[in-house]
């Protein structure tokens, strides 16, 4: 996935790529290959291609997130608050998954439709809630991989959104 990004006030163009728990991160002609562990709440372990091992704590704020990594404090924008403001664009296929196991109850849209960001392309059932899963961003959805009252499991594939 492809986005733009604001580190202390720096802006960035990156590319995150992820299979299970391996990521790949590349900005500009660097490239990194890491693997992230939740240990906590708000803790993380990531392990570098280099077998460096890093401890990392996320606090969430308003306005976005302050991480902390190697002793130093990063101001991160949250992405989902600049993509509502317009200064957040994200690039190329989005393929969304389940944020958790569930039951599809309802689905708004179909192959072809033009979506924009925000909107809502289905209701997921999760522990006895309803959870609107909305677009990433502004395009066309490419494919739905459910139905109407089908389980989905934690990680399954929903739509594309291109």
């Amino acid at each position: 996935m492809k986005f733009n990004y604001e580190i202390d006030g720096v802006k960035t163009a990156i590319d995150i790529s992820n299979e299970d728990d391996r990521f790949k991160l590349s900005i500009e002609e660097r490239s990194r290959e890491f693997t992230v562990k939740k240990v906590k709440n708000k803790n993380y372990i990531i392990v570098g291609d280099d077998g460096k091992v890093y401890d990392v704590f996320v606090d969430g704020r308003e306005d976005g997130s302050v991480v902390f990594f190697k002793g130093n404090g990063f101001k991160v924008k949250d992405s989902n608050l600049a993509r509502k403001r317009g200064g957040f664009e994200i690039d190329g296929e989005v393929t969304v998954k389940s944020p958790l196991p569930g039951q599809i109850k309802k689905v708004f849209k179909t192959e072809g439709d033009e979506i924009d960001s925000g909107e809502s392309v289905l209701v997921l059932e999760a522990m006895k809630m309803e959870n609107e899963i909305k677009s990433p961003k502004k395009g066309k959805i490419k494919k739905i991989f459910v139905t109407e009252n089908t389980s989905v499991e934690s990680d399954g594939k929903l739509f594309i959104v291109e």
